[in-house]
């Protein structure tokens, strides 16, 4: 087994998200804001405890930094020893890998989206959106970022295909997708902050308006305004605080020889995802058999196939078998080798995308078992995959109980 000399060195200890809505008019700084504060009372911690800051959005933070000048001066935060941007997967395990080196001793981790004007055409005609992109793109030009950068947008084509691949190479349907975008759904209808709660079965997916071929509108996550914000600490500080510590108990990030180059892509079980769970596993005792949870990246439900694959619940190309003989026909919910709930949250898909990091604060929640009528019993270990499946920055992360 590879080195973890960080396993179950640190821990979550406190967690805070804001509403999920398509239309709250608010900034990023403000839903950051917002989901900070709530981390911070969760936490039971003086902000001035906090030394490290890392996270996405609150604009302009991809801009060398500036946001989290402007979030810790919002805060009220004195001091601070190691700020960070990071994206999708990556912001997590750079907190982590600043408080275990010694950089900080408490980092705040948000992330802070908005349906920005190139998620929809209503976003692309509302006018506080479009005086928010104004701004941002002032305040992006006043830091010195190109106007290529600025106008950059990600878009699933190239998921859209490795969707039709994946369906050639191993003989797969679009059920294999299908069951990811309900069985997300089937969560969200009772997770109260969902922004999408109305049910949906394998026949409203295969009618959901095509996208691009054979991608449909139901393979998509949800562009919403959200925030998330967490806090890691280490586990001898976290015992002495109110709530329940959740540990790190391993962790990877992945990448291969490909960056952002999707025409390059290799195949299926040489891309990035594939590096971060072997990193991971490589790294702890525990294997999948043990996950209670597992949260897929579901920017697209292909993301979600890829890594129940990456990950070893399967071989390359069983997921449709798999999730035939995992699925719930009474609740339309996977239980992966009849023991591992998928995307307790709803995900990206349904709960609202956030980056993957919803599938952080929903994990430690349900490790401590706070959730209520939607608690899954007796959890102990999740694994948690953020990030890209194919391309860039797939974080890989074990949280583990008490």
């Amino acid at each position: 087994m590879a080195r973890n000399p960080l396993k179950d060195t640190l821990a979550v200890v406190g967690v805070g998200s804001t509403a999920y809505g398509r239309d709250l008019k608010r900034s990023e700084l403000s839903l950051g804001l917002d989901a900070a504060l709530r981390a911070i009372d969760d936490a039971g911690i003086d902000r001035q405890e906090i030394d490290g800051i890392c996270g996405t959005g609150m604009t302009p933070v991809a801009v060398g930094g500036a946001g989290f000048l402007t979030l810790q001066g919002a805060l009220g935060i004195e001091k601070a020893t190691w700020v960070k941007n990071g994206w999708l997967g990556s912001c997590f395990v750079y907190a982590a890998e600043a408080v275990f080196s010694g950089l900080c001793d408490t980092a705040l981790v948000v992330q802070a989206y908005t349906r920005n004007l190139t998620m929809s055409r209503s976003a692309a005609n509302d006018p506080f959106r479009m005086r928010a992109a104004e701004l941002d793109a002032q305040a992006q030009s006043a830091f010195g970022v190109s106007d290529f950068a600025r106008r950059w947008a990600h878009s699933g084509e190239p998921y859209a295909a490795w969707m039709g691949r994946y369906m050639h190479d191993y003989g797969a349907t679009k059920t294999v997708f299908g069951r990811i975008a309900v069985n997300n759904r089937s969560h969200a209808v009772n997770n109260p902050s969902a922004a999408m709660r109305t049910p949906i079965t394998l026949d409203d997916y295969a009618e959901s308006r095509m996208i691009w071929e054979p991608m449909q509108l139901l393979d998509m996550d949800l562009p919403v305004d959200c925030g998330e914000a967490l806090l890691i600490t280490t586990a001898e500080r976290a015992r002495d605080l109110p709530r329940k510590p959740v540990y790190i108990h391993a962790m990877s990030l992945g990448g291969s020889r490909v960056g952002e180059f999707y025409e390059n892509t290799l195949s299926w079980n040489e891309n990035s995802s594939w590096k971060s769970l072997e990193g991971l596993w490589e790294r702890s005792e525990l294997r999948v058999e043990d996950m209670d949870l597992f949260f897929p990246y579901d920017g697209y439900t292909i993301n979600a196939v890829a890594l129940t694959e990456a990950a070893g619940f399967c071989k390359p190309g069983e997921a449709s078998d798999l999730f035939e003989s995992s699925w719930d026909t009474d609740r339309n919910i996977l239980r992966l080798q009849g023991r591992t709930y998928v995307s307790t949250n709803g995900g990206n898909l349904s709960h609202g995308r956030a980056g993957g990091f919803n599938y952080y604060t929903e994990a430690v929640r349900q490790l401590r078992g706070t959730e209520g009528e939607r608690q899954v019993p007796g959890v102990k270990n999740a694994l948690l995959c953020a990030g890209s499946s194919f391309f860039h920055d797939p974080a890989a992360v074990v949280l583990r109980a008490e």
